[in-house]
């Protein structure tokens, strides 16, 4: 079966990246994300918007930078360019 989703331009750049860097094509990813989402039980699925839980999801690449990540609520581009920009006013 054939179904449309709209995902927004950046999330669909990242599913994209990830999916090439996986060697996997961009259906096979979601597809995966679904059956994965599908089969976990219901309260094991920690909310990612819960920036106060340790437990919970980040991005991937934030593993090499645990100690911060642990203290950012949004991961999304814009709140990244204003940390980094924070961080050169600093020096």
């Amino acid at each position: 079966m054939k179904a449309t989703i709209d995902f927004d331009d950046a999330l669909y750049r990242r599913l994209k990246v990830e999916a090439a860097r996986r060697g996997r094509t961009v259906r096979d990813l979601v597809a995966d994300a679904v059956r994965h989402a599908l089969d976990a039980p219901q309260d094991s699925q920690p909310d990612a918007r819960d920036a106060s839980r340790p437990d919970v999801w980040r991005p991937q690449w934030f593993a090499s930078l645990d100690q911060y990540a642990r203290t950012v609520d949004k991961h999304d581009s814009a709140a990244i360019r204003e940390s980094v920009d924070r961080g050169r006013m600093a020096e």
